[in-house]
């Protein structure tokens, strides 16, 4: 939980530099099983935004970004530009969650000692769940290693049925679609040439 709830402040960071600071939480789970994060944007996260997301939280992963909490008045820390977490009410002095300077939220939650204690960042899915409010599930540390590991596994048992390397995937998949769309048009053809026969023999009778 402590891995998913740090990974949710990286994350948060890394949407607004990838889609804009118009960016906010607008709810969130964090579990030992995976986190969600729902934030305003008007519309679908591309696969291109999506990478880019995913690889900005991993590289504060990589870098071990050290976890820091500090007490603070809540109109300073609000000053030096703290992000506020959407549904939290804040007293007069806050608690604040720095993570390797790169992410600075009010936080009263528990969290790792370093970034890299959370293990590799996957992102699952991206949808909307409302006009304006997209949804990011995704998965933090042995969660995010079994995910990889299965997807390898599907990749490879694809591979093999398809006796194709995994990279050739792709190619060999259009090129079998191909070949399908072509049978049917031929079958089509054929079934439509044997009709007319039919009608042929009809008239000449």
């Amino acid at each position: 939980t402590r891995k998913h709830h740090t990974a949710t402040h990286l994350l948060h960071k890394a949407l607004k530099l990838t889609l804009g600071e118009h960016v906010a939480q607008q709810g969130s789970y964090v579990g030992p099983d995976r986190l969600r994060f729902d934030f305003s944007h008007p519309k679908a996260v591309t696969a291109e935004e999506l990478e880019k997301i995913e690889a900005l939280v991993n590289a504060r992963v990589f870098d071990n970004a050290q976890v820091q909490t500090t007490i603070e008045k809540l109109d300073a820390a609000r000053a030096r530009g703290v992000t506020a977490m959407f549904g939290e009410k804040y007293g007069e002095t806050v608690r604040v969650l720095d993570v390797g300077g790169w992410s600075l939220e009010l936080c009263g939650g528990t969290h790792v000692t370093a970034a890299g204690d959370i293990g590799p960042f996957v992102i699952l899915s991206e949808s909307a769940i409302q006009a304006g409010v997209r949804r990011i599930e995704a998965v933090t540390g042995a969660v995010a290693v079994a995910h990889i590991q299965r997807q390898k596994r599907l990749l490879r048992e694809t591979a093999q049925l398809l006796k194709a390397p995994v990279d050739e995937l792709p190619q060999r998949i259009e090129a079998l679609q191909q070949s399908l769309k072509d049978a049917r048009k031929k079958e089509k053809e054929g079934a439509k040439g044997d009709l007319d026969g039919a009608f042929a023999a009809v008239k000449a009778a």
